[in-house]
């Protein structure tokens, strides 16, 4: 079983068709990857050249579908497909430096399992309407930042992991546990500090099992990189939310630690079927 799932289907057959072979292609990276044989490192580059060549074409389609729908949002959404043919780019570099050594290439497969999911399911699917746009944020009042972080991770959650999500009124324990993952994005702007994200491992490993389709026995590059995409697109999305009322917010690259950090106290749990994790807010 891959990865592509009909809940991500956005309503149109060519965009579709396009997605499932972007889909079909992370599978098969996935998969070799995860086998770590003497094949990964031509998988690997077989992926990147794919992707070069591959997603210019479907970007080109998509933003002629949207321009033909009067889509609003296009020039964001050119933006976003800019900023990932500039990663794959990147990677690609690192890759060849490197001779595809294994660590980026699983770090490559998790960053393009998270953005390619949450691309396709929270921001392709707003073009047909499948997917609402989040709500405009309230300019009358400063932004509530664990509120937008919080809001943010329950949609982004929602939408990647097609399950219902919740936020609890419970506070994060001051210390995470010894065996979770902890996520740090930094906030830069009016209000600099650190947004916190800790899953704990059994959440961790499910939510990479549930975006895979494969066992997740144990926590890896591949699981890592995913991991810190996910809090990569919760926090720009927060970002751009808080950015909306006139506050400066801006975030910095999500960095992954493993064991007991501390927590700050302005923080909320978001629940699931796959588990809880804590989102706070720490000040500088």
């Amino acid at each position: 079983m891959g990865m592509w799932k009909e809940s991500y289907a956005v309503g149109h057959d060519l965009i579709d068709s396009q997605h499932k072979e972007l889909f079909r292609m992370t599978d098969e990276l996935t998969a070799v990857l995860r086998r770590q044989d003497a094949d990964s490192s031509a998988a690997c580059a077989q992926a990147v050249v794919f992707l070069k060549n591959y997603v210019v074409k479907h970007f080109a389609d998509e933003e002629a579908l949207q321009a033909s729908l009067g889509y609003a949002g296009l020039e964001a959404h050119r933006c976003l497909h800019r900023d990932f043919v500039a990663t794959v780019l990147e990677y690609e570099r690192a890759l060849t430096e490197s001779n595809f050594d294994n660590k980026i290439a699983q770090r490559f497969a998790g960053k393009l399992i998270g953005w390619l999911i949450y691309h396709v399911v929270g921001e392709d699917g707003k073009i047909t309407g499948m997917v609402r746009s989040a709500a405009p944020a309230d300019k009358s009042r400063s932004a509530s930042y664990i509120a937008c972080f919080t809001d943010s991770a329950c949609e982004v959650l929602s939408q990647m992991l097609s399950i219902a999500v919740e936020i609890t009124p419970e506070t994060p324990a001051p210390l995470s546990g010894k065996s979770d993952i902890s996520v740090s994005v930094g906030i830069v702007g009016d209000r600099p500090g650190s947004a916190e994200f800790v899953f704990p491992l059994v959440t961790a490993l499910h939510i990479v099992q549930s975006l895979t389709m494969m066992p997740a026995v144990d926590f890896g590059d591949m699981a890592d990189s995913a991991l810190r995409e996910i809090a990569n697109i919760i926090s720009g999305n927060a970002a751009s939310r808080i950015a909306e009322t006139g506050c400066a917010c801006d975030i910095t690259p999500p960095k992954l630690y493993r064991g007991q950090r501390p927590v700050a106290s302005d923080g909320k749990v978001v629940r699931c079927d796959l588990g809880s994790l804590s989102v706070s807010i720490a000040a500088p």
